[in-house]
């Protein structure tokens, strides 16, 4: 609004004057007006808030899609197949744990004698200056070599010599890491250890074999009086002895590997007065459990598309449908998921249908369980197979592989996908409904100026309409009162 100041020939007048003082016209009766371009930005704000609201719907329908994966990623786990249940009647003096390969059984066992290392001990280490009290980090003043040589006593394998080079700076735990590093000098890989282990007690250098049994360790080099050896207290290893089914067993292991094909037993304690059971059985309960989380989450995926597909009833004013009802591409994944969940290659006999998995006329996924453990029973590894073989490389960086959970995650994948320039559906979705609505906002943008420019135009012509008329009033207001005065 302004203040305007009129002169007129007849005499100089000031006065206030506001749009809508004479016309009556005001901001509203603009807003009335600019009323069609304002439903025209509302459309398209509507329009916008539609794709918003199908946006919404892929992202979520893509996160539901994602846990689907993790699941089928739990079906690819080899740890999930064939897993163990342990039993042993005394678990302090033994215990028992199976690969996925091993076969189930019971086993007597009787333990004997536990295997030990063979070891060396040094005698109280000093300084070269004669210091005796020293810390263990303290350097030495040594510089030579220290070698040890380390073979079976029955001859029955090569005995393997390490040189450690010592230096003056070097301490006693330099020393005793150095052993614990040493390489074997016959790999040429340069990466097998010496299987020496070299402790530090009361300032003595502990020597051992990492492997158990009666073991000979000779101590040679210039520094092996300096460093204790000189009159050295030798310990010999001995083997584990031990009866399984009465058969009687030696092993330089208190963890042998080799007694039972993919087993390992773990002696903890002997006595040789105490047979012990330990047992190995295959369990179910994990590979059953992988199962059924799959179907849960399966349903869950399938009732979340159909409720963003639904039309509801429009027989009915009000009818609600779903974010994308009539959408091709939500109807073509629905129908892709539904053909993959009961296919997948036979293997052995097995199938999704003899696993016990089946669709209702609803779509509900079910898994009948007397069925899938029928299955397991009868043949695991074939149930496996089924789910997933695993073709990876070594190295690889993606687990890839063949089977009824690849074969699902390849559909999943084409539409969930984000990798650069193998984008999945859903993200070329995403990316379609930002372009439009980046075309949206433009709109909304331009007509927004124009309303701006509609309602100066406005405000300027109505001002100037009122600013007239009022001018004419008081000229008219002017004259009246010259002429009653000229009468007068």
């Amino acid at each position: 609004m302004s203040s305007i100041t009129t002169s007129t020939t007849a005499g100089s007048i000031s006065s206030s004057s506001y749009m809508g003082q004479y016309t009556g016209i005001t901001s509203d009766t603009i807003d009335q007006l600019l009323q069609s371009d304002e439903l025209r930005k509302t459309v398209i704000q509507n329009k916008i808030d539609k794709i918003n609201t199908k946006s919404q719907a892929w992202t979520d329908i893509s996160t539901r899609l994602g846990n689907l994966t993790s699941k089928l990623d739990v079906l690819q786990d080899e740890a999930t197949y064939q897993t163990k249940k342990v039993t042993s009647s005394d678990d302090t003096i033994a215990t028992i744990s199976g690969t996925s390969d091993s076969m189930e059984g019971s086993y007597d066992l009787v333990v004997k004698q536990l295997a030990t290392s063979s070891k060396i001990t040094g005698g109280v280490v000093s300084k070269a200056d004669g210091t005796t009290k020293i810390s263990t980090k303290d350097a030495l003043g040594y510089s030579g070599k220290l070698t040890i040589t380390n073979g079976a006593t029955d001859g029955s394998d090569t005995a393997l010599t390490v040189e450690i080079d010592v230096k003056a700076t070097d301490s006693l735990k330099d020393i005793a890491n150095a052993i614990n590093n040493a390489k074997d000098p016959s790999d040429s890989t340069g990466t097998k250890g010496a299987g020496l282990k070299a402790t530090i007690v009361n300032n003595q250098l502990v020597i051992s074999s990492e492997e158990m049994g009666d073991r000979t360790l000779t101590i040679g080099g210039d520094l092996k009086d300096s460093l204790g050896f000189a009159n050295s207290q030798t310990t010999r290893g001995q083997s584990a002895k031990f009866t399984l089914d009465g058969i009687e067993m030696e092993r330089n292991s208190n963890s042998p590997t080799d007694v039972i094909d993919g087993v390992t037993l773990n002696f903890k304690k002997d006595d040789a007065s105490k047979t012990i059971t330990l047992g190995l059985t295959n369990d179910t309960d994990k590979e059953l459990s992988a199962v059924k989380d799959f179907v849960s989450q399966y349903n869950s995926v399938m009732s979340f598309l159909s409720e963003k597909m639904d039309v509801g009833d429009p027989s009915k004013s009000d009818n609600t449908t779903g974010a994308l009802a009539g959408d091709s591409t939500l109807i073509s994944l629905q129908s892709k998921l539904q053909s993959t969940v009961l296919g997948g290659k036979s293997v052995n006999g097995v199938s999704a249908s003899t696993l016990g998995l089946s669709v209702d006329r609803n779509g509900t996924l079910s898994l009948d369980e007397t069925k899938f453990k029928a299955q397991l029973a009868k043949n695991p590894n074939a149930v496996k197979d089924f789910f997933f073989v695993d073709t990876s490389t070594k190295y690889a960086a993606e687990k890839t592989g063949t089977g009824y959970t690849a074969d699902f995650k390849a559909v999943i994948d084409r539409y969930t996908s984000t990798k650069s320039g193998s984008e999945g559906v859903i993200s070329l979705r995403k990316s379609s409904y930002q372009s439009e609505i980046k075309d949206y906002n433009k709109q909304i943008e331009r007509i927004t100026e124009q309303i701006a420019t509609k309602r100066a135009r406005y405000v300027t012509m109505f001002t100037n309409l009122d600013t007239a008329i009022g001018n004419l009033q008081s000229q008219f207001s002017y004259f009246q009162s010259q002429n009653s005065s000229s009468n007068s």
